[in-house]
């Protein structure tokens, strides 16, 4: 029964740990950030929205995050001075967004929308989010 609940913890501490090291990280001189924006209140759909994205950012782009090139975060709405993503970004729900950064400065972004309409189909969802991602990355 122990080993249940420590074997547990450990599965959530691996999930978790890339968004947490992550979520407090600066944007960096430069290259790419994908962030999934939430708040305290938190439902199913919207934590699956994040293990989704988060599985799909790191199977899909390792070489790019292990490169420095893009990098995963999460960032809590709710949290002391985050409030001002709401409407740098326009948000009126919880959103991924994919923004490119030149010389520590965000020079665009995107919200990935129809993560939403996708949720119920994992295999849509996590396509959606790669090609949305991998194109943002190769276009001007």
């Amino acid at each position: 029964m122990r080993s249940t609940g420590l074997i547990s913890m450990i599965l959530i501490a691996i999930l978790l740990l890339p968004s947490l090291v992550l979520s407090g990280e600066k944007s960096g001189s430069g290259g790419y950030i994908a962030t999934y924006f939430f708040t305290n209140v938190r439902c199913p759909s919207c934590l699956s929205i994040e293990r989704l994205t988060s599985m799909t950012i790191r199977d899909e782009f390792a070489p790019d995050i292990a490169s420095g090139r893009l990098r995963w975060r999460t960032v809590n709405l709710d949290g002391e001075g985050n409030f001002h993503y709401v409407k740098d970004y326009k948000l009126f729900t919880k959103s991924v967004i994919i923004s490119q950064v030149v010389d520590g400065k965000e020079v665009r972004w995107k919200n990935l929308e129809k993560v939403w309409e996708l949720l119920r189909n994992e295999g849509k969802f996590k396509k959606y989010v790669k090609d949305e991602v991998a194109s943002f990355m190769v276009s001007p």
